[in-house]
């Protein structure tokens, strides 16, 4: 099982998405089940759509929790670094 480290950027994020109303209990649920999943190292349903990024960013990989709600991770040999949460525009906006 692979230990958990949580970005400055991530704690914000979860934060803000909370407040906003947009996301359910359910959703936030999900977002958890997910979580577990990539920190035992478990297989994902495709209907996530894990797939790493590209260019600079191409050791990072994303999940889609909803349709346009994002988890950005990076996996090494023995964390899960949680780096940032939320929509298309919010988490590309900060990679520029």
């Amino acid at each position: 099982m692979l230990e958990i480290k949580i970005e400055k950027s991530f704690k914000k994020d979860i934060e803000r998405d909370k407040k906003s109303g947009l996301y359910s209990n359910i959703d936030f649920e999900i977002l958890k089940t997910i979580i577990a999943a990539l920190q035992n190292q478990d297989s994902l349903s495709p209907k996530y759509k894990r797939h790493p990024l590209k260019g600079k960013l191409k050791d990072i990989e994303s999940v889609h929790i909803k349709n346009d709600w994002l988890l950005i991770f990076k996996i090494d040999e023995h964390y899960l670094n949680l780096i940032m949460l939320g929509k298309h525009t919010q988490v590309y906006k900060k990679f520029k």
